[in-house]
């Protein structure tokens, strides 16, 4: 693969991470990606699961702060991205020359969401308080009527779910649970009154008791774990390890 299209590849794993590209553009970007060189592969798979990371981190108020790489990983492909469209010397495929002027703006969204996350967790640690609006996994843990439920996982180790149905919210930890397989991922999944899974994003490491995860709940009946390929799906590929009815 040329240096062009190993950069046009990378640029179009914003998009797909952020669930941006339409069904026959995430098909081309897949076939594609089966054939690039395995490095490249490697690389747009880190993109990939750096961001779905950071939209995963949105949803944890007081818990651990984004991987400190990720700001960097978004910014570089953007100012790629920047630097190749401006130019026009790059040799462009129909995908990119549809999308060229909105992956611009998607790189700068994810990159202005990354910063927000990353400002959010350091005021929070800073000042050890939250906005006086947002939900915390303290608050969860603490409500009048959060009910706790422990639960084993296939394979070894438990999730222990506190959830709140007043404030629509709960409170994840695990504990004993091994590393997922290499090239893989333990995912989360909200399960919804006789829906599809829905994912509540992806842990590359899990929330202990001492810093749980907070979850929005959207009114799903249940949390589901399973290992997902590294970056996530978009529903189960494996058998759930565990699944927690939300009480």
């Amino acid at each position: 693969m040329s240096e062009n299209q190993h950069a046009d590849l990378l640029e179009l794993a914003i998009p797909y991470a952020l669930d941006a590209l339409a069904d026959t553009e995430r098909v081309e970007v897949e076939e594609r990606l089966s054939r690039a060189d395995e490095s490249v592969a490697a690389d747009f798979r880190a993109t990939v699961r750096d961001i779905r990371e950071a939209m995963a981190a949105m949803t944890v108020v007081d818990a651990r702060p984004a991987p400190p790489e990720l700001e960097a990983a978004l910014q570089r492909a953007l100012d790629q991205q920047i630097a190749e469209s401006d130019s026009g010397a790059a040799q462009v495929t129909p995908l990119r020359a549809r999308r060229a002027v909105t992956l611009r703006w998607i790189a700068a969204a994810a990159a202005v969401i990354v910063a927000i996350v990353l400002g959010t967790t350091i005021a929070v640690h800073r000042s050890g308080t939250t906005d006086s609006g947002a939900i915390t996994a303290s608050q969860v843990l603490t409500h009048s009527d959060t009910r706790a439920a422990t639960e084993e996982l296939t394979g070894g180790g438990t999730v222990t779910v506190n959830a709140s149905r007043e404030l629509d919210a709960a409170a994840v930890s695990f504990a004993a649970v091994p590393a997922a397989p290499a090239d893989h991922t333990y995912q989360l999944w909200l399960l919804p009154p006789g829906g599809q899974p829905k994912s509540a994003g992806i842990v590359a490491s899990l929330p202990t008791d001492r810093e749980p995860m907070l979850m929005h709940l959207e009114h799903a009946q249940g949390i589901a774990v399973s290992v997902e390929p590294a970056g996530g799906s978009d529903q189960p590929t494996t058998t759930p390890l565990v699944a927690v009815t939300v009480q």
